[in-house]
Formats: structure tokens, sequence, C-alpha cells
């Protein structure tokens, strides 16, 4: 499910595009926002599933690098958002189905990594389920890197870009919305109000300036790693700075340094 704009009529979003588990008891009084790529994981999940994707399909590499240095250099030239929606189009005609898969396998394997989850992130993240507040991601990313990323995390909910499929039951290159920039803010706020929650008790974490709307969203803004424009809005704001350092995941709820 998207955010609710943007969503062409001829097309539909992959089914678990978002993700919820409604929680066994009580009334959450706050909610966490997580942004994923470098804040939850060290990776850039989007390339990383490229990388995968092209060497399920027989690339020895070669393929890889020149597609990921082309989304690099336009992404360099043109709004993130713009760079998102073109990311997608390198799966246009592949079957929806196919898709789920290989990101399963994708993040079986990557979970294994010895640095391949932010821990300090992690470890915020296991704090707020203790305490009873919902979890949310909120990612560029899709359903094929973040529904078994959210499985394993337990999550709430899963805010994401949201390829359409077509009625061949294939992506057809085009998405929905991009959840990237304003538009994740947007979706936390509606995420919010449809908790029933105030804003001011909920928290936000992020990497890249680009998180700056989603952080500027809540009364506890988190930033993770140097960014120089987060790092300064958290200062002013009384938010936090957690550090980027990468640890293994070896079980559920478990992340060693």
């Amino acid at each position: 499910m998207s955010d609710g704009s943007g969503i062409p009529p001829e097309g539909e979003q992959a089914e678990d595009a978002v993700q919820e588990r409604r929680p066994t008891g009580g009334s959450p009084r706050a909610a966490a926002f997580f942004d994923v790529d470098e804040t939850l994981i060290t990776a850039k999940s989007m390339f990383a599933f490229l990388r995968h994707w092209l060497a399920r399909n027989g690339d020895d590499g070669t393929l890889y690098r020149r597609r990921a240095d082309a989304l690099r250099a336009m992404a360099a030239r043109m709004p993130r958002e713009e760079g998102n929606r073109l990311y997608y189009t390198h799966f246009a005609g592949v079957p929806a189905a196919e898709l789920m898969a290989a990101g399963r396998e994708w993040y079986a394997g990557y979970r294994k990594g010895p640095d391949a989850f932010v821990t300090a992130t992690v470890r915020a993240l296991a704090r707020h389920r203790a305490a009873g507040d919902r979890i949310v991601l909120v990612s560029g990313g899709f359903a094929a890197c973040l529904g078994p990323l959210g499985a394993d995390f337990g999550v709430d909910l899963t805010l994401c870009s949201d390829p359409l499929v077509g009625e061949d039951g294939a992506f057809t290159g085009e998405i929905g919305t991009a959840m990237i920039g304003k538009a994740k803010a947007v979706a936390v706020e509606r995420t919010i109000a449809g908790f029933g929650l105030a804003a001011a008790d909920c928290w936000a974490y992020g990497d890249h300036s680009s998180d700056l709307a989603m952080l500027s969203s809540v009364g506890h803004p988190v930033a993770v790693g140097d960014d120089p424009v987060l790092g300064a809005h958290v200062r002013r704001h009384g938010g936090s700075i957690l550090p980027a350092t990468g640890g293994r995941r070896d079980g559920p709820g478990r992340t060693d340094p």
C-alpha cells in the first residue's frame, strides 16, 4: 500500500508493498520510524539487490557495474525521487513473484554478513519494541528487499516505494510513490494520525539529508552517522546522534558489534 498519492489508474502495486502486523495487546503511545539503507542496515539495499538479481541471472559483475555506474551518474544530476523511479525501470516485465523470491534469497544471504547491520540502530529498535512502540520502516526500497527484513525485525508497518504490477503479474517498470524526501514526511504524518498518536511522542531515524523532512515530522529526531544537515537539525531540536558502526545479526533481536 502506498501513502495514497500518484498511483496510475492502470497499474497495481505489489501485494505486500506494505506489510502490517497488529499488536497483540495494549495501545502503543508512540511510533518509531526507521529509514533502512545506511540507517538500519549498512548497505544500500537497492544496489545490493540489483547485484544479486543480475548475478542470479548469469551476470559476472560486468552488467551490474555498468548499470550501477549509470544510476549513480544520473542520480548526481537529478532529484533523488527521479533516480528512485529510474531504478525500477530495470525490472519491467519481471514477474512479481520471481522478484519477491529473489528478495528473500538476497536477504537470507545478506543478514549473515559480519557488518550487515548498524548496531546502534538495531539496539534502539529493540528498545522501542520493548517499550511497546509501533515500529515502522520508511524507505525508497521496495517489498522484495524490505519484506524479509521487516519480517526478521518484526516491524509493524513498512512504508516504501511501490512498483506497479500489470494484469499479467509482471512489474510494469513504473512506481506509484517514490518514498524519498518529502514523501517520507507525508507518509509518516499520515501514519501518526492513523495510529492516533502525537507527533511529539514519536521518533524518526535517518542517515541522509533527504531524511530531514521525516525527522522534522516527529518530536524525537535521531541522526545515524555524520550527515552535517541531520546533525545540525538534531542538535537544534534536542535529538541525538548514533554511530553508523556495522555489526552482525545472528538471531532475532540480537546484533553483535
